[in-house]
């Protein structure tokens, strides 16, 4: 079969169900999927430990994810560009989204919400049991830094932050999964702390006053 042009496709993918928007339906599934594919084989720690037929059947599910987006969003396609370009392009934005997902997964904002900071737990941890109104403003303390780190920071700045200071894991190792060189992640680190300095700033606060209420 000859390449399709994009009126081609158009005119194939809009036809009332039947043998023609099947084909095309098909062809177009065949094309995201050996994208994908090549997208996903590249280089990526997040797929390091899959399997063959694990990393096919995440091709699939994207495939099929993409297939039904532009099935639905055919008249948003504008021509500009080749149909089936414009068609890679929603597979490969899914595929990056998903593996986007994946590496931050392990510097969630479920940690955030169900502990408290590694270096907050080695200031309190071989401490007498502090007094109430002492443990209430730890409380306190505690709930507006996941505040400032859940909805200040950006996505990056958020996964940096949970994983080093949060979850006390090594520069190396949060590097490493996020994909970051030592010196990209120093560089966010500064900024994501001059942002929650910023905030705490804003209220009048420092970092010294939310370390001392740790301090008995």
């Amino acid at each position: 079969m000859f390449p399709r042009s994009n009126q081609n496709w158009l005119r194939a993918l809009q036809e009332p169900p039947g043998e023609a928007q099947a084909e095309a339906l098909d062809e177009l599934h065949d094309f995201l999927l050996r994208a994908v594919l090549v997208y996903l084989s590249q280089s990526r720690n997040e797929l390091a430990d899959w399997g063959r037929q694990a990393v096919r059947g995440l091709a699939e599910d994207l495939a099929q994810e993409a297939l039904l987006e532009i099935r639905d969003n055919l008249n948003t396609f504008r021509g500009e560009a080749k149909f089936t370009t414009w068609a890679c392009q929603i597979v490969i934005n899914r595929a990056a989204s998903e593996l986007r997902r994946r590496r931050y997964s392990d510097f969630s904002l479920d940690s955030l919400r169900e502990s408290e900071p590694a270096v907050f737990q080695s200031l309190t941890a071989d401490k007498e049991k502090a007094e109430p109104e002492h443990v209430a403003e730890r409380r306190s303390y505690l709930a507006l830094l996941r505040q400032i780190v859940e909805t200040e920071l950006g996505e990056r700045q958020r996964a940096a932050i949970i994983g080093v200071h949060w979850q006390g894991r090594s520069m190396e190792e949060v590097a490493d999964a996020l994909g970051l060189t030592r010196n990209a992640l120093y560089k966010l680190l500064h900024d994501a702390r001059k942002s929650i300095r910023d905030q705490l700033t804003a209220r009048h606060l420092t970092q010294g006053d939310i370390l001392a209420a740790f301090e008995d």
